[in-house]
């Protein structure tokens, strides 16, 4: 989608638009600079910035990771007061290892909380993170039984743990925590792989991946002592994140050498903005143990690093209803892309991006709109009028649906009113995905298309890349019935 989609959308919400013919944008130069450019952090903004760097410092985006006790007893704070209180009574242990898919290895000894090195999450709920140098260690087992939705830890018997160097690194704790007092995730947590080989890469700013793949290689040669560096421009989510590496722009203050993302012509590009983290990747093509976008520069495609998770059309999973709604957190971009089949690709949604309505720069701090640049009703009203309030409803993905749980799946339930993000109705006003009609199949590279177990759910928006391989695309219900 060009330039009249986006200065549309811009008319609709009540934003600057853009003149209908303006050149692509970024320019060439502005996307070489945003591919080679190096990070710098966004400290390195306040000089010119500072009312905005000021703002983005106290928001959510910025209380993704900080910094534990382990690196200055000034960091303790970090910690929810109330955790640090009953730290003794927590089971602080920490996940080493897989055994099998339903199994982990959690060493048995208790972290202390002077050993925690970052924090993760400070608005809704918080993990922790110790360094582990991979060293056999004695250990108990936890499994799970619904597919990791919830995990045992089995004491009554300790097994010997061999250790696992492609382990090692800053790895989480069991412990799934929230602000409110006494309050935690009683399912608890059962991540194994280190957080710089897992999803680093959407909590911090500039993440360099290719140097921690050769920090990880030296250390198993044992060329390296530990994997103690994260490898990152900024704690934070910074300036650089949506802007583009500032390498260039610090050294020569220029519009020409920066990018602003609401200026961005492209529909896909636009919304990668934010969508290179609000989504869920089935896997990172790069980095098998990955589940982020890491090494993403603006301008970049989503397939060049990752696959969506998977939908199950009509029958449903953990991450997608059976209709296409997302079930878990960073599904937005997902629910946000069916727009362009549920109403058309040139539909005012299809061509949003997250900004458009959200103000990234101070998410959190207006205690009066939260996430919106406005009220929820005055942001729908600029397209909708005097039915905001009633295509507000839309939002809650849950009402009126029969509610999903381990192990059936086949529900249109979906996520809760703040966070689903497919703005459609069905006829009885709930909010609905895809219809039978429009969902998207591809049939395996020498498939039998009578057989169902041959074709593969796919989201629209891979159609063309599934036909470019010369895989066979279905639009409908059962293909294999047809």
């Amino acid at each position: 989608m060009k330039m009249q989609v986006v200065a549309a959308a811009a008319l609709m919400l009540g934003m600057s638009v853009l003149p209908a013919m303006a050149a692509e944008y970024p320019s060439a130069k502005q996307s070489e600079i945003a591919h080679s450019a190096k990070y710098v952090g966004g400290d390195a903004c306040k000089k010119c910035h500072g009312d905005i760097h000021g703002k983005l410092q106290t928001s959510w985006h910025s209380l993704k990771a900080s910094q534990g006790p382990a690196q200055g007893k000034q960091y303790q704070k970090n910690i929810y007061e109330w955790v640090r209180r009953d730290w003794d009574k927590l089971d602080t242990y920490m996940i080493l290892d897989q055994k099998d898919k339903t199994t982990n290895y959690v060493m048995t000894r208790k972290v202390k909380p002077e050993e925690v090195g970052y924090v993760i999450g400070q608005v809704r709920k918080q993990r922790y993170l110790a360094y582990y140098d991979g060293a056999p260690t004695e250990a108990w087992l936890q499994s799970t039984k619904d597919g990791g939705i919830s995990w045992t830890i089995d004491k009554s018997q300790t097994v010997q743990f061999a250790g696992n160097k492609d382990r090692a690194g800053w790895k989480f704790l069991a412990l799934e925590m929230k602000p409110k007092d006494g309050q935690m995730n009683k399912n608890y947590y059962g991540e194994y792989r280190s957080w710089q080989e897992r999803c680093i890469g959407c909590h911090t700013t500039g993440f360099d991946n290719k140097a921690w793949d050769a920090a990880k290689a030296d250390f198993k040669a044992g060329k390296r002592k530990d994997l103690k560096d994260i490898f990152v421009a900024d704690l934070r989510i910074s300036c650089e994140m949506c802007h583009g590496p500032g390498g260039v722009h610090v050294e020569d203050p220029g519009k020409e050498n920066i990018i602003q993302p609401t200026r961005i012509t492209d529909s896909e590009a636009r919304q990668m903005i934010c969508t290179q983290c609000h989504t869920r990747p089935d896997k990172n093509n790069h980095s098998p143990q990955a589940q982020d976008l890491r090494g993403y520069r603006i301008g970049d495609k989503y397939s060049d690093f990752a696959s969506y998770t998977r939908p199950a059309w009509g029958k449903g999973n953990r991450q997608v209803s059976i209709d296409g709604k997302g079930r878990r957190d960073h599904q937005m971009d997902m629910d946000v892309k069916l727009s362009a089949t549920i109403k058309g690709e040139h539909s005012v949604h299809a061509s949003m991006a997250c900004f458009d309505c959200h103000d990234a720069h101070n998410i959190g701090n207006n205690k009066e709109n939260l996430r919106l640049k406005k009220s929820k009703v005055e942001t729908c009203a600029a397209c909708h009028k005097g039915k905001a309030e009633a295509v507000l409803k839309v939002l809650d993905g849950q009402k009126g649906w029969e509610k999903s749980a381990y192990p059936n799946w086949s529900t249109e339930f979906g996520r809760a009113a703040n966070n689903q993000h497919i703005f459609n109705f069905d006829e009885q006003g709930r909010s609905s995905g895809l219809k039978p009609s429009q969902y998207h199949w591809a049939l395996k590279k020498d498939g039998d298309a009578k057989k169902e177990a041959d074709w593969q759910a796919i989201w629209p928006w891979e159609k063309a890349a599934c036909e470019k391989k010369e895989m066979k695309v279905f639009i409908g219900a059962k293909p294999w019935e047809m």
